[in-house]
């Protein structure tokens, strides 16, 4: 008896190094001088959210 194997799915997540890179890449342009780049960061450490709602705005 012969049992086949099951095709996997794509990948859900990024890898570790995937993740590096992209911190990485966010720092260096947070370095130089991009405004975006630093309010994400910020927003990230954080653990807030970047898009303010209009609920926040009004408040």
């Amino acid at each position: 008896m012969s049992t086949t194997t099951k095709p996997r799915g794509h990948q859900a997540k990024p890898t570790r190094a995937e993740v590096k890179a992209a911190w990485g890449r966010l720092r260096t342009a947070a370095d130089q001088g991009s405004v975006q780049a630093s309010a994400l960061l910020i927003a990230l450490v954080e653990n807030r959210p970047l898009i303010a709602t209009t609920d926040t705005l009004s408040a």
